[in-house]
């Protein structure tokens, strides 16, 4: 009676074995509201910030299965300096971003500038089009990973494209957010993802949990808005929402673990790294940095 007792419970637990999820980790760093800084925003009353720090934590906390992506507003939300906004460009190019959203102040300088400097970057964006209806940019990007396939797609808010100057409005076009994802996840989809993540620029108030409720299969959005700055995401149904906050203060930090036979986040730790002096700056991007301000002395 034991020896059938004792096969019955090895057997059930072969089967037990046999349905359990098949758990894969993913970590994704991401950024936004660099706003055009090269190095810590003098408004940081602790000093934090700075794209060589930021190549830095990079390094740091990249593993197997890491995406690296930033939510928009790479460049200043205004005109201030022309050959700084090329300089940051080129800089950002070797923090090898997997993807970043196309944000209203990638266009401070006009669209011709964005063309000859932005588009050697991963950008992505699925409503920004030029004045005559053409993509900008490629609409999403499936990353694959072993047992994982991850969607991360992008989009801008009529709200925050108003921000830009007549002039630079009059050569880009937007459709709206609601009415293109409509349409780009049914493309997403086809792409069988085991997850789902939207790059968000918006300043509407409560933008996340609006979209989390109409479209619930977006597993995560990563946004611009700094009061979801903080350690625990927004949980909207089965969505998360995360942001790094202002003036690229942070680098965030989300460690997923993911059921890939349920397309389901099953835990998840968020941290925000700030940027601060403890961190050492990237030798090469800071010796680049300081021979521009250098330059600028002249």
């Amino acid at each position: 009676m034991k020896y059938v007792l004792f096969m019955c419970l090895t057997l059930c637990g072969a089967v037990v074995s046999a349905q359990s999820p098949s758990v894969q980790s993913l970590t994704i760093l991401y950024t936004a509201n660099t706003n055009g800084y090269l190095e810590e925003c003098p408004c940081s009353k602790d000093g934090l910030g700075g794209i060589a720090r930021r190549k830095t934590v990079f390094d740091q906390h990249q593993n197997g299965n890491t995406l690296i992506l930033d939510a928009g507003n790479l460049c200043s939300p205004y005109r201030k300096n022309e050959a700084q906004e090329k300089l940051l460009m080129s800089l950002t190019e070797k923090l090898s971003y997997s993807l970043m959203n196309l944000g209203e102040q990638e266009f401070s300088y006009g669209l011709n500038f964005w063309k000859e400097n932005g588009r050697k970057l991963n950008f992505v964006s699925a409503n920004l089009r030029d004045k005559k209806g053409h993509r900008l940019t490629p609409p999403f990007q499936v990353f694959a990973f072993e047992g994982l396939r991850v969607a991360v797609t992008g989009v801008l808010s009529e709200s925050a494209f108003q921000n830009l100057p007549d002039d630079i409005r009059a050569d880009l076009s937007l459709v709206p957010i609601e009415e293109e994802l409509s349409k780009i996840l049914v493309h997403i989809k086809n792409e069988e993802p085991t997850l789902i993540v939207l790059l968000l620029r918006s300043q509407d108030y409560e933008a996340e949990k609006t979209l989390a409720k109409r479209f619930p299969e977006l597993h995560l959005i990563i946004s611009t808005d700094e009061r979801l700055a903080r350690e625990k995401p927004l949980r909207i149904g089965q969505t998360l929402a995360v942001s790094s906050g202002s003036e690229g203060e942070h680098v965030g930090k989300l460690s997923l673990g993911i059921d890939a036979s349920k397309n389901q986040i099953l835990s998840y730790k968020n941290a925000l790294i700030p940027l601060s002096k403890s961190v050492k700056k990237h030798a090469q991007i800071d010796s680049l940095i300081q021979l521009f301000k250098q330059s600028q002395l002249k």
